[in-house]
């Protein structure tokens, strides 16, 4: 049985201070593994990325909040609203749906009243990053 263990290559950019790389290779770690190891593994990975097609995780300040998506896709699965206007966030077709207003008015950033106002003028005219309210 052999095992596999990453073996240094030396890349020197200059002779005076040669860099330590270690090549990893997937197939080498997973060929090397034992099926009672891989399973979990494979549980994991599939669950990891049930989750990201499942939520969208957004950034509000400096916390974090899960949002629950319509539709599995990695649309915005990470989506930070840092510099963003309430009308930017809404125009979002996909956040828009899966209900970032209820998210926004939840963390005090947007009121009930400026959710329809905002909703009303995108309706009307569509998003237009240039014209303000």
């Amino acid at each position: 049985i052999e095992r596999w263990s990453p073996e240094p290559e030396v890349a020197s950019s200059s002779p005076a201070s040669p860099t330590i790389c270690f090549s990893f290779n997937i197939k080498d770690i997973t060929m090397a593994m034992p099926l009672k190891k891989k399973i979990p593994l494979i549980f994991i990975v599939i669950a990891v990325l049930y989750f990201l097609l499942s939520y969208h995780i957004i950034i509000i300040g400096g916390g974090m909040r899960l949002l629950k998506k319509s539709t599995f896709t990695l649309e915005y699965t990470v989506f930070s609203t840092k510099d963003k206007s309430n009308k930017t966030i809404l125009a979002i077709d996909t956040l828009r749906e899966d209900g970032i207003g209820d998210l926004l008015i939840e963390e005090g950033l947007m009121t009930e009243d400026e959710e329809i106002q905002i909703l009303e003028i995108l309706d009307a005219e569509g998003y237009k990053p240039d014209k303000p309210f």
